[in-house]
């Protein structure tokens, strides 16, 4: 069953503010509960004590017969004090003799009770006189349990009896029912502000997420102009930028791999097509003899320009598997560009480009695969007699130096606008200015040159001055290196 990302994270969400928020409420319960028993409990034992206090100074001292004096509590000059009490303080009042005989009892009201065939209180508090607090229904006295504190009442050291304090326990419930009805209230509002804060933060949040999905299918229909609406600054915008970003990426790589796909069928066509003519031209006698080897020559050319076009997709095609292993050999570098440029030796004579730096080079070894290498300076020199000016100059520098080799080679002409600097090494890429120069490259020879050198651990450079120079170099680092 199909989940979406909103009901999965509003559910969620939704069940841990609702579980927090009972825990909240709970703890506040507990709490406030405790609170209230323990305030409860200190407003009862400090009512009793002053109420200990008014009896205790009210008492009458009587003579006994062995002439003893003991004290008595005046019931009839206490008992008002004691209603007055009961009713300002809202709770039961209740005084008695050591014996446990309750002497007056006073109601929340502030009437007095009957002490009549009331319960006596012995058993129910300790004989030692001390204070005491209880919940429960004094010895019967009440009909309900209820919170009660219970303080000595003393005159001269001497215990003369009990005042008793009591709330109804029904209280606490009370209390909590109302806490619970207010905290209720306040949570349905709040809860409710929550969850449509919630579901419109969540819809703000998932929005995106559809719109990216809805990009990627159209992305699988080919479709590469769909934008996603960017909105905000997080990680949501973040990532539909880059999902526009590999779009346009994308879409150029489309555009390129067409415009491969053609240049390339133009390639194979154009020379197969040349030869085949000349071929049958050849057979049915339609050249004549003294013309067989200018024909047979350009029939030549056209079968070398088939092969490096095949072998430069075949090395496409195994950089782009991971098939690709270097056959690592020692082979000297000056030797392998010096045989290089004999295959541009008639273009060079063409354009009268002057070479430099090779009179007083010396060997330069290396240490890599020598057809890969291979390739990479034959696309560089085809680059520089491609784009020399007539009468211009390549100047080709090689040294060794901190445990690496460099090679540069810089020829005069044009140069590259600064704009297109950044994508020289993209694959299938052609400046403005090589697609009027050269009709029939495809855009790979400096994809390739960049992948050979960092297959070796190397790196490639270029610097470019327009109207003046460029020159491309790179560096190789020496066994020992590409070892490590």
């Amino acid at each position: 069953m199909f989940k979406s990302i909103f009901s999965k994270y509003f559910a969620v969400i939704s069940a841990i503010i609702v579980f927090s928020f009972l825990a909240m409420q709970g703890a506040q319960l507990f709490l406030s509960s405790r609170y209230w028993l323990d305030e409860k409990h200190r407003i009862l034992a400090d009512n009793a004590e002053t109420i200990a206090a008014h009896t205790a100074d009210g008492v009458s001292p009587i003579k006994t017969t062995d002439d003893m004096t003991v004290y008595r509590i005046e019931k009839s000059t206490l008992t008002p004090f004691i209603k007055l009490l009961s009713m300002t303080m809202d709770c039961t009042v209740v005084i008695s003799d050591m014996d446990g005989t309750v002497l007056i009892m006073c109601d929340e009201k502030g009437d007095e009770m009957s002490t009549e065939g009331v319960v006596s209180l012995a058993g129910a508090f300790d004989a030692d006189g001390t204070e005491f607090y209880a919940v429960s229904t004094l010895n019967g006295l009440y009909k309900e349990r209820q919170y009660t504190a219970g303080v000595p009442i003393r005159h001269d050291g001497k215990l003369l009896g009990y005042v008793f304090v009591s709330l109804p326990a029904s209280g606490l419930g009370q209390y909590l029912r109302s806490n619970i009805q207010i905290s209720l209230l306040a949570a349905l509002g709040v809860l409710t502000l929550t969850f449509v804060a919630l579901y419109i933060m969540t819809e703000r949040m998932v929005r995106p997420l559809r719109e990216m999905a809805q990009a990627t299918r159209k992305f699988a229909e080919g479709d590469f102009s769909y934008q996603v609406k960017v909105t905000g600054r997080d990680e949501t915008a973040e990532l539909a930028q880059a999902l526009n970003s590999m779009a346009r990426s994308l879409s150029s790589v489309e555009t390129m791999r067409r415009s491969f796909v053609a240049n390339v069928s133009h390639e194979l066509r154009t020379p197969m097509t040349t030869i085949a003519g000349f071929i049958d031209g050849i057979l049915d006698g339609t050249i004549p003899a003294e013309k067989l080897d200018y024909y047979l020559k350009i029939v030549s050319d056209e079968i070398k320009r088939l092969s490096r076009l095949v072998k430069t997709m075949l090395s496409l095609s195994r950089i782009d598997s991971g098939q690709l292993r270097l056959n690592m050999v020692d082979f000297d570098l000056l030797s392998l560009t010096g045989q290089t440029l004999l295959t541009f030796e008639k273009r060079i004579e063409e354009k009268s480009i002057t070479i430099e730096g090779l009179e007083n080079a010396a060997p330069t070894p290396v240490h890599g695969d020598y057809d890969l290498l291979g390739q990479a300076l034959y696309n560089l020199l085809d680059n520089a007699v491609k784009f020399t000016d007539v009468g211009g100059s390549i100047r080709i520098h090689m040294e060794k130096a901190d445990g690496r080799t460099l090679c540069s080679i810089r020829n005069t002409g044009a140069g590259i606008p600064a704009e297109e600097m950044p994508r020289i090494f993209e694959r299938f890429y052609k400046s403005d200015r090589s697609r009027g120069l050269d009709k029939n490259g495809i855009g790979l020879g400096l994809y390739i040159v960049q992948t050979a050198v960092a297959l070796h651990k190397g790196e490639v450079l270029v610097r470019s001055v327009e109207g003046d120079f460029t020159e491309f170099s790179f560096w190789l680092p020496d066994n020992a290196e590409i070892q490590k």
